[in-house]
Parts: structure tokens; sequence; C-alpha cells
């Protein structure tokens, strides 16, 4: 069994519409920026299953306040959180507990339990805090089904042991889990133990000895005397008047308060408290206390008959932040674990991130995202890949658990490879645009399936801009390029008639098809071009032109590149003036090379654009792309930068302050 599904109203960050997170596996992660609702979500579980009456009641601060309104001003409030826990039988025979209280959506179809907890807060002249009534339930009908009277079932309290739920905080204090008290993990694992007549026997006669034999040292007879002595000078309550001094009689709880746990061997050759360990293996104990409890759990009581009567139906384990204080190198340990706590069959693991670290070790189909909207309120999402069956589904899985900064950008920035990545990172300080500071990410994934990128931000809500090269004159490059961006757009969703109206009237599908085709030798058809180029910037589309991003920094600042060379080095290139046949072979070489084809000629670009890519075979095909542009811009200060900047570049700035300001990110449709 496992909980399918949470349903959150009104608690906290999530408002008066119901939230449905969906838990596609048994392990599943919680992202999102700080405050987006994550540990709101967890903590929801344990006001439906929480072990102590503490962890299940309802305050006041439960309820939402939405955007704008005044405490003060709210008389009533009501809120729920309800689960679904699906029984999947794979074909095998199970008679589960709790069959008469499940569901069913159809005939063939597997059972499940619908639990809800409901409560509302009224405001009262009596009680500052306000009167509060909740209740959990069995929701007694299929989802979607109406409900009428008979369709709850007040939930018993004797089967919330049935359902467990481990809750491990940001802030770890393994130290109080340690203590023999109600609730910690150290009292319940050792309730498991059975402590036989024959052992409590033998305890109360070992600790006897040890007591009658401290009281025949003389020194240990001379304090007890005294103590007594001074007792009974203070008071003359015959009740307390004699005191006895030794180690807890025969009383096994108090012993076991007393347990205590080291680590050995260290450098000071003696044993090492859990207090004096560092924070990061406070918080690894920390998960080894809860991953021993429930092995402990599972070996004492392997006899499927006792689940559900010793032993738990389902145990969830809430972990929140599980990379706190804790080494990267380590976390993958960590998820390993948790994974294989997750697969066993009463067991199940959420957890919340806020880390790439964390992220990137997690299935994308795992995975939530959870953000607060201009209302603040929590807004759950999943993440959208291509169909399995799609060939873009592998590119686009690998790259977003390669790039998982994206999951957590307030605004991404799109580019087709590393040299892009540089350079923003220059024009940061250069455009005073700080992206760390403004939680901005550059994610290198403007390739052939950029859409699906593009659908899954937009699905998150996180604003993006894209840069592409427009590539004229290389394969499938310039109107190849506007219309691969024109088809993914339409795929998106963007109306089709506006996206494709021109002055002589809308494209068709044919014209569209063969766009790829069309003429770029002339004056004309250059300019049409530019039009498209300038068209899609209202989409947050922009292209480096005429080639790529590498070639319009060569043409921008051609003598800091040519600069950058080792001594000696350099493109051997034939003087133009005496050796003019070889210096035209030597362009031409260079044109056939950058633009990729034997049969280029470069028609549409300028004499002095062919000769510099002479240094772009030099610069960008010989050598590392991401190196000579850190070598170059480092030489050139922020003023020698902007007087020449791109104009791309300037309108791409200038489109994130506003999206900055704005929240825009929405495409136009």
């Amino acid at each position: 069994m496992r909980i399918s599904t949470i349903k959150i109203k009104g608690y906290k960050s999530f408002g008066p519409a119901e939230v449905t997170i969906p838990l596609q596996d048994k392990l599943t992660g919680f992202i999102g920026l700080n405050s987006a609702g994550k540990t709101s979500a967890l903590e929801a579980l344990r006001k439906l299953f929480g072990s102590t009456l503490m962890e299940r009641d309802i305050s006041q601060s439960d309820f939402h306040i939405g955007k704008g309104e005044k405490p003060e001003n709210i008389t009533e409030r009501e809120l729920s959180i309800e689960v679904r826990i699906d029984f999947p039988t794979d074909g095998d025979d199970s008679v589960p507990h709790l069959f008469s209280e499940m569901v069913v959506d159809d005939e063939g179809e597997d059972p499940y339990l619908r639990i809800r907890l409901e409560a509302s807060w009224k405001k009262s002249d009596i009680n500052i805090q306000g009167e509060i009534e909740m209740n959990t339930y069995f929701i007694k009908v299929a989802e979607g089904e109406p409900e009428d009277i008979d369709a709850k079932k007040v939930f018993p309290n004797h089967l919330r042991s049935l359902i467990q739920i481990y809750y491990v905080p940001a802030i770890r204090r393994p130290g109080e889990q340690l203590k023999y008290a109600s609730g910690s993990i150290l009292h319940r694992l050792l309730k498991k133990i059975n402590w036989k007549e024959e052992f409590k026997v033998e305890f109360d006669t070992k600790i006897n000895e040890i007591n009658e034999a401290f009281k025949g040292l003389p020194e240990f007879n001379t304090i007890q005397t005294s103590i007594t002595s001074f007792w009974q000078k203070f008071h003359k309550d015959k009740r307390y008047s004699e005191t006895t001094l030794s180690f807890g009689g025969s009383d096994l709880d108090a012993i076991l308060r007393k347990l205590e746990i080291s680590f050995s061997p260290t450098a000071p050759h003696r044993p090492f408290s859990i207090d004096e360990l560092g924070e990061g293996y406070r918080s690894l104990f920390y998960l080894t206390l809860v991953c021993s409890l429930l092995d402990v759990e599972e070996k004492m009581t392997e006899d499927e008959e006792t689940i559900g009567i010793t032993r738990p139906l389902l145990t969830v384990l809430a972990i929140e932040e599980p990379e706190n204080h804790i080494a990267p190198q380590l976390l993958g340990r960590v998820i390993k674990i948790l994974k294989s706590i997750s697969g066993k069959e009463n067991s199940q693991v959420l957890l919340s991130s806020h880390t790439p670290a964390i992220i990137k070790r997690l299935e994308p189909e795992q995975i939530l995202h959870f953000r607060v909207t201009e209302n603040y309120e929590t807004e759950v999402n999943q993440i959208l890949l291509p169909a399995k069956s799609d060939e873009a589904y592998k590119y686009v899985k690998e790259a977003v658990r390669n790039y998982p900064e994206i999951y957590f950008a307030r605004l991404a920035v799109i580019g087709e490879g590393d040299s892009e990545e540089v350079i923003f990172n220059r024009l940061m300080d250069v455009m005073d645009v700080d992206f760390d500071d403004n939680i901005i990410t550059f994610a290198p994934l403007g390739h052939r399936f950029v859409h699906h990128i593009w659908r899954l931000l937009g699905a998150l809500h996180i604003p993006y801009i894209t840069l592409l090269d427009l590539d004229i004159e290389r394969g499938g490059g310039g109107w190849g390029r506007i219309k691969y961006a024109l088809e993914q757009l339409i795929e998106l969703g963007i109306n089709k008639k506006k996206l494709l109206k021109t002055s002589d009237g809308i494209l068709t599908d044919n014209e569209l098809d063969e766009m790829h085709t069309w003429d770029l030798t002339n004056e004309d058809s250059i300019k049409s071009l530019n039009s498209w180029v300038n068209f899609l910037k209202s989409y947050k589309i922009f292209y480096a032109s005429p080639l790529d991003l590498d070639f319009l920094m060569l043409t921008h600042y051609p003598e800091f590149y040519k600069a950058a060379i080792p001594k000696r080095g350099g493109p051997q290139i034939p003087d133009k003036a005496k050796n003019p046949a070889e210096f035209e072979k030597k362009v031409n070489t260079a044109v056939h090379a950058t633009l990729k084809s034997e049969d280029a000629t470069g028609e549409t670009y300028l004499d002095e654009e062919k000769e510099l890519m002479i240094w772009y075979n030099y610069h960008f095909l010989g050598r590392g792309k991401p190196i000579t542009h850190i070598q170059v811009l480092s030489s050139i200060s922020d003023e020698e930068i902007k007087e020449n900047l791109p104009q791309v570049f300037t309108e791409i700035f200038e489109r994130i302050t506003v999206i900055l300001k704005t929240g825009e990110g929405d495409e136009k449709n």
C-alpha cells in the first residue's frame, strides 16, 4: 500500500482552492524555493497520522490567511487534509486491512482508501485563540462522486497506529531521539524488546548487589549518613526523613533513561558522545536512528500476519532537507539508502529539498515542484517530460538531471552551449545584473529539443529567455531556424493565426513547411529574415546573427580576439597585398570550415566577415571555445565591452530587467 495523493485546502500556505499533490512513486521529492510550502505539505501528514496529540493538534496559525487579509477581520476559517491510499494488487491475492472502508472507481480497478481531516476555526469572545473543531473521517465514496450525509465515517483513534509517519526536521537533534522518553526513536526501539519476567528478576538481583556493595564502602556510608543528617535538620516531616543513595533500585525505565551512545576510536583515545560530533555526522546519525527503527520493526515482525498488529500497515518517512550539514559527496549514499527504504512493501519516503545536489539524484518523475503564486498561495506542479516513446524523452530527462538549477530559477536563460555561459557570466558585471542575486540560471539546453524545455518551464511557471544561433548558410540555418522556432511555438499552443500573420496574409501550412527553402541571396530576402528575427523577440526568442555567438563576439571585438594568441602562435595568413591568390584560398578554406560545407560560398557575408572566418576557424574550431572567450573577456574592460556590445545582448538584458520587475513569463497567445 502507498499514499498516492495528498489534497490540502486552507492549511498554512495552501489557499482555499484545493491543491492536489500526486505521488507517482514511493520515493518523492518536494522541491522549490524557500517558503514555497514543502514543509507544510510534510507536516500536513503529521496532522493526520502523528503518533502524539501534540503532532496532530490544529492551532489557529494552521489556517490560511490570504494576501491582503487582516487577521483581526477574519471570523471563521476551514481547512482539510486528505490522503488517498492505494492497494495495488498486481495480480496477487490479498485481503488487506480496512477492506470494508475502501472504495473503487470502477469494476476491476484497484481499491483505495480516502482519509480526510477536517477542521474549522471560529472567532470567540471568550477564548482569544478562537474555537477549533476537528474530525478525521473515512470518505466512503469514490473520488469525483458527490458526498451525501452517509459519505463520511468517523476514523477511529485506535486505527491511527496502522499508519505511522516519522518526520525528520531540517534542524536535527539526535540527542533528543536518544533519550528514553515518549515519542523518541530510542523509546520506540526499546519498546520492541520483550522484557521477559526472568530478565526482570535477574536485573533486580544485580542492581541490589551493586547497591549493597557500594553501601559496604565506609566512604560511601559516610556520604549517605551526612546527607540524611542535614536533611533531617532542615525539616521535621517524618514521611521523608530517611534518604537512600542508590542506582535506581529495580526501576528498569530509570536505567533505560540513562542509556547513551558513544563513538570510538577517536583521536583523544576516548569515546565521543553524540553532542561532540560535528553537525554533519549528527545529521547522518539522526537518519541512522530512523533507518534502524524501520529495520528493527521489520526484523522483529517478519511474520506477515503481525502486520497491522505489532507493526504498522504503512510507514511514511518524511525528511526535510536531507542535505543539511552533509558533505555533497555523501548525499549519494543518503539517497541510495532512502531508495532502499522506499522499496520495501510497507514503506514510503517523502523528502523536501532546495538543492541541486539532491535533485540530480532523483528521477524527474519523482519530483514535484512547489511555488508561491502572486496571491502567496502554494501551487504544486509535476515535471513535464515528453512521452517515453518520444525520442526526445531521454535527452530532456538527462538534461534536467544535469541542470537541476533550472527548477529553482526565478528566470532561466537558455543558450546553445558553454560559450553562452561564459559570456553571460562576464556580462553580468558589465550590465549590473547579478544572476545569483536574482536567482537567474543559465542552461545550455537550446538544441533540437528546446521546445520540450520551454514546455517544462512553462508548466512550472518559470519565465525563460532563449538565445539561439541563426546559422545563415549552414545546414538547416537561416530560414530553417526561423521555421523551427515557429513550429515549436505552435506545438506549445501559441495562437497559430497570430503567429503566422504577415503583411501578405497568414502563412499556409504548405508555406511554413517550405520555409527552410526560401531564398537568402538578395537584400529583400535578408530584410524579410530579419523581420522574423525581430518578431520572435516578442516570444523571448533571440538569435545570434548572422552565424552564432562565437562569430558575433569575434565581429564586435576583432582586435581583442586577434591578440589572444600564444607567442608565435595564431593562424598563418598570407599577405593580402603580396599574395592575393593565396589569401583568397585561405579565406575560402575558412569559409568552408566555418559554414561546415565544401559548397558554401559565404555570399550573404561581407568580405570583412569572411576574412574573420580565418580567425573563427583558428579560435573556435581548432581550440576550446570557452577558454578563448574567458581569455579575451578578461582582457577587455567593462567600458570597452559596452562600447561595442552586440545589440542582441542589450535587448536580452532589457527583457531580463522587465521580467524581474513584473514577473512576466507567459508566452503570447
